[in-house]
């Protein structure tokens, strides 16, 4: 809900929030506040609803990734049987109440001083026929109680409201839920919508009029002492961890505590903290806070060759519980990718956790009642029918062209791949993907440079033989002993079944003894010596060679040494960052091993006013609930001379681009990544100078701020198993990629930069 702080605006909300699933939780935002869009990415808003016709809240409700498609009604219902129905209402959850439910339905005087809170704190069902027969299904199963004018407020604990109707069959999970006093001027609307909004954001929240305190004296000391009973206080502990009792946090606009509510406190022996404001935090794990038990979980395949995907829904509500009776509405599909099996290189299902990229879900097709949709971390959300009878939903593959479009929208530098980055992202593709660990494997590179090198093929034991050759460290710590017996064996098996080693068969000619090396789709029943041009038969051939035969293997067509060695160091860098892209519900250290969700363009050209530049990683990617772009400039070479280091030219392009996109409110880091064992003194004196005066982190969540440095990596840090102590996925726990910045510059930078570094 977007409104402006008016008695008006204020009851035309409590009575549509009163009358749909969820609206308990529908947090109430003031369209002129400055961190209206951070207060929303905060509490996972959906979709901006303007009330009260107020220009500035429609203005605001049209902005991309918060908009409901006009196409489809509004969300709270529409009189045109063309449009499609609004947000799913209550009645179904009156069906079939559960035993335990207790309902209870206040009434008052409309001249009550008091009413303007009694609307907000326990629902009110609007004038208009529906609301009129909702109010009345609900009296039939309610126990009404009247609440004089200048009569106490009676305690109704343990009693489901009209408003607490809304949230019944979900939960409220959010990161960080508390219990709160909210001082109330009920002539003031901005007091109203603060109550409002702390409640649907989760918190425990007790409401006390600046004036009348006196009525909700009663109920406010059974609410503190039930909160007091369950443990949702918050306690104080000193220094010396000494607990000197409860607390409870007053949210207030006003100077002075009513008298009171202070002698109440004191009484019950808890010590209010007066705070002015209720600050939201950005949640870290990304997910929708509503949480209801219509889960399904599935397992698709995906084929390169598929531009579409079809989802299977869990059926919601009264068709799951009353086949006889439907209820058309809306409801937010939460619908979360864990892991994709790499498809096409060029599509992807999963769109970076940015509201202005909600343009490229569009609905498909276009006659299903989806009003919205809107990237999530680790997948999507989208509103569809809750009696849907297909219960499915139909996603369209994107190209990560137009998603890098989308990033750079407004920027007039046309971002586009070239052919260089098109090669080297589809041996990627071949060698397991972004998310694979090969990019750090030693015995992969090693092997694909040695095949590389020899005309006549290698054999098995020969393969195998380089592998162990240049293995290192791998397989890892954490290996069982078998893995690391046949580490080299299952190397050169994995790379013969994607199809990067092929067969070739060594034959000699039966006349002049030639060598021919026969690729294995080209045996045929008879084989042409290029020596003396003469044509025997295979068999012959065959049966010649005798026990000598052994087939050997070379690299596909189209590998060469340029390809392998600009692949091998990106590979490597993406594959550090596939790691530090948590899963959207991280259970410990270990990073992805099924896939990953991010976004990765390699070989980007921007057409700056300049003149035409290339980047070699534009990954964009979920750093927490959050969304971060990274830009990087990686060198594979090992030498020393100008093409092979990192210069001013390079991080001048990165800052760049790093600066649009702070511009744009999207987080942005640099990356610099080398083969080399260390950076000359060149390249640390360019990377210096950023960490001198470092950026500050555009999400600023908390008290704490972090500082936006570069992310450095050198050719040691590339070719760590995933699960060793010197990955760079172990340097830091649980910051995110800011911490694998401030590591990497700590460990590659030499040490006087520490002093200009935070601890």
């Amino acid at each position: 809900m977007v409104l402006q702080p008016s008695a008006e605006a204020v009851s035309s909300a409590a009575q549509a929030s009163t009358c749909v699933w969820g609206g308990k939780h529908y947090p109430w935002l003031v369209p002129d506040d400055p961190d209206l869009f951070r207060t929303a990415d905060a509490l996972s808003v959906d979709v901006f609803y303007p009330v009260a016709h107020d220009p500035t809240a429609e203005k605001v409700a049209g902005t991309t990734g918060y908009r409901w498609d006009p196409k489809q009604g509004t969300p709270f219902g529409s009189d045109d049987q063309l449009h499609g129905p609004g947000v799913l209402p209550v009645e179904w959850l009156l069906d079939e109440p559960a035993p335990h439910h207790k309902f209870v339905l206040p009434q008052w005087d409309a001249d009550d001083p008091l009413s303007p809170l009694f609307e907000v704190w326990f629902g009110h069902y609007g004038n208009y026929p529906a609301a009129v027969e909702l109010r009345s299904r609900f009296a039939r199963s309610a126990e009404v109680r009247t609440i004089g004018i200048d009569e106490p407020v009676p305690d109704l604990g343990g009693f489901i409201t009209p408003v607490g109707l809304t949230g019944l069959d979900m939960q409220y999970d959010s990161d960080d839920c508390g219990t709160y006093i909210v001082l109330i001027d009920v002539t003031d609307p901005a007091d109203l919508i603060l109550f409002w909004t702390a409640r649907a954001a989760g918190h425990r929240v007790l409401p006390w009029p600046t004036t009348h305190g006196s009525r909700v004296l009663s109920a406010a000391e059974c609410w503190l002492r039930n909160a007091s009973d369950e443990g949702t206080l918050a306690r104080a502990v000193r220094g010396d961890g000494r607990d000197l009792g409860a607390t409870i946090t007053l949210i207030t606009r006003h100077r002075r505590v009513p008298g009171d509510l202070a002698a109440l406190l004191q009484d019950l022996k808890i010590t209010a903290v007066p705070a002015c404001q209720l600050t939201h935090a950005i949640p870290q794990r990304g997910r929708h806070p509503f949480l209801t038990s219509s889960v399904k979980e599935f397992a698709l395949p995906l084929t390169p060759e598929q531009t579409q995907l079809v989802l299977p829904m869990p059926r919601v509500g009264p068709a799951r519980w009353r086949p006889d009776r439907h209820y058309a509405g809306i409801v937010a599909a939460h619908i979360t990718i864990n892991s994709v099996t790499p498809g096409h290189p060029d599509r992807t299902l999963v769109l970076p956790n940015l509201r202005s990229l909600s343009t490229l879900l569009t609905q498909w097709p276009a006659n299903r009642s989806e009003p919205f949709h809107r990237p999530a971390r680790g997948g999507r959300v989208c509103g569809v029918l809750a009696d849907s009878e297909s219960d499915e939903v139909r996603f369209r593959l994107l190209a990560n062209a137009d998603i890098l479009d989308s990033v750079f929208k407004g920027s007039n530098w046309g971002p586009r791949q070239e052919i260089n980055g098109r090669n080297v992202t589809e041996l990627i593709s071949k060698l397991g993907g972004i998310g694979s660990a090969a990019g750090c494997e030693p015995a992969l590179w090693g092997v694909l440079h040695e095949a590389l090198k020899s005309t006549d093929g290698k054999t098995q034991s020969q393969l195998e033989g380089m592998a162990n050759k240049h293995r290192e460290d791998w397989p890892g710590p954490l290996s069982s002993p078998n893995d690391r017996k046949d580490y080299a064996k299952n190397l050169i098996l994995a790379l013969q079944g994607r199809e990067v080693l092929e067969p070739v068969a060594p034959l000699h000619c039966p006349e002049c003894q030639g060598f021919i090396k026969v690729q294995a789709l080209r045996l045929e029943t008879h084989v042409d010596c290029p020596r003396c041009h003469r044509q025997f038969p295979l068999g012959y051939a065959l049966g010649k060679a005798g026990r000598k035969f052994d087939w050997r293997f070379q690299l596909t067509g189209g590998i060469t040494k340029n390809l392998i060695t600009e692949t091998r160091p990106v590979m490597a860098t993406v594959s550090v960052l596939a790691s530090y892209h948590r899963e959207l519900f991280p259970t410990g250290l270990l990073p992805a091993s099924s896939g990953t969700t991010m976004t990765c363009a390699l070989g980007i050209t921007f057409r700056l006013p300049n003149g035409p530049r290339e980047v070699d990683l534009v990954t964009v990617l979920d750093d927490g609930a959050q969304p971060v772009v990274v830009v990087g400039e990686i060198k594979g070479g090992l030498g020393t001379g100008p093409g092979d280091l990192i210069n001013e030219e390079d991080i001048d392009l990165l800052t760049e681009i790093q600066t649009w996109l702070r511009n744009q409110g999207i987080e942005c880091f640099l990356l610099i990544a080398v083969m080399r064992d260390q950076l000359e003194p060149s390249e640390r004196d360019a990377l210096e100078k950023l960490c001198t005066r470092p950026l500050m982190g555009v999400n600023v969540n908390g008290p704490f701020v972090r500082p936006v440095l570069p992310i450095v990596l050198t050719g040691p840090d590339l070719k760590q198993p995933q699960l060793s102590e010197k990955h760079p996925h172990r340097w830091t726990c649980h910051d995110g990629l800011a911490g694998l910045a401030l590591a990497s510059c700590r460990r590659n930078l030499r040490p006087p930069t520490s002093a200009c570094l935070p601890p």
